[in-house]
């Protein structure tokens, strides 16, 4: 099991480049990359994508990358001409305002456009190489921390769900007493008319049993026997998008005790119904933090 949250940071020397390479994560629904990577390297940002989705399915995924050269290397070119021209504008307006600052060189290197950088496609695929090696190490610093917060949430889920089953076999002890329940209160009721009549014990009991049909929850007790037998299976599986399917399984867990809740008349099933949902909730907070 992933916590979504997670996160990593390395500083490499591979080749004639050093890399820094940091990744936080955080919980999304979705996947949502945010790559920080310096301009001239903004051909590689799609790679880069694409190496972090064969691991991450969801979350939020913010990412920073620093290049830097360990050794010269001719990659900039310089427009000398449209240095000139940058020159004789500046040093004509200088002029023209009567100023007596002429133009220097620290105000023509702020024209980005007279200094340019080139890499050709050789030096990119090198510079790509290192940087994949250097991502994946990241990565893999990411998923520890996540696997490590992921252990935790596991152990806290199966708390709440040894919970859920408890209340459930309590919910089921209790729904015996239904039966017994809607024969007083029949009984009760027909005393209340202060009627002089007898009346037959048969039809009661067929009353009864279809007061007990429109409230029967067998059905969802048996539901939620097997939502929690599947919750434990899929927390002890590595299966792909499981908080997903986890955060699926709490819904249905919701709505059956809500079921409960509704057609019981007895107190004790519904404050159990509703002590459920408090752990069905508290078990859909933590599954979506879980990758």
């Amino acid at each position: 099991m992933r916590s979504m949250t997670g996160y990593g940071r390395i500083e490499e020397n591979i080749g004639n480049y050093s890399y820094t390479v940091e990744i936080k994560s955080l919980n999304g629904k979705h996947l949502n990359i945010k790559t920080n990577l310096p301009w001239i390297y903004s051909s590689l940002e799609l790679k880069v994508n694409d190496v972090i989705k064969k691991y991450f399915k969801r979350g939020s995924l913010n990412i920073y990358i620093d290049i830097r050269l360990l050794q010269p290397k001719d990659i900039i070119k310089i427009d000398k001409a449209l240095a000139k021209s940058y020159y004789d504008a500046l040093n004509e307006l200088a002029q023209y305002l009567h100023l007596n600052d002429l133009p220097n060189l620290d105000l023509l290197v702020k024209f980005k456009e007279i200094m340019r950088y080139s890499i050709d496609e050789k030096d990119l695929d090198n510079i790509w190489e290192g940087l994949e090696t250097a991502l994946n190490n990241c990565v893999k610093k990411v998923l520890e921390t996540q696997n490590s917060e992921g252990e935790k949430i596991k152990k806290v889920l199966e708390e709440y769900i040894n919970t859920i089953e408890n209340i459930t076999k309590e919910i089921e002890s209790n729904a015996g007493k239904m039966k017994e329940y809607y024969r007083e209160k029949l009984n009760d009721s027909l005393k209340d008319l202060d009627l002089n009549i007898e009346y037959n014990k048969e039809r009661l009991e067929y009353e009864i049993a279809l007061i007990l049909e429109r409230g029967d929850i067998t059905e969802e007790i048996d539901r939620l026997k097997m939502h929690v037998k599947k919750f434990r299976e899929l927390i002890n599986s590595d299966l792909e998008s499981l908080g997903q399917n986890l955060d699926f399984l709490s819904q249905e867990m919701h709505r059956e005790f809500n079921t409960i809740a509704s057609k019981s008349k007895l107190k004790e099933i519904t404050a159990l119904s509703i002590e459920g949902r408090l752990h069905v909730n508290k078990i859909k907070e933590q599954v979506q933090n879980i990758h």
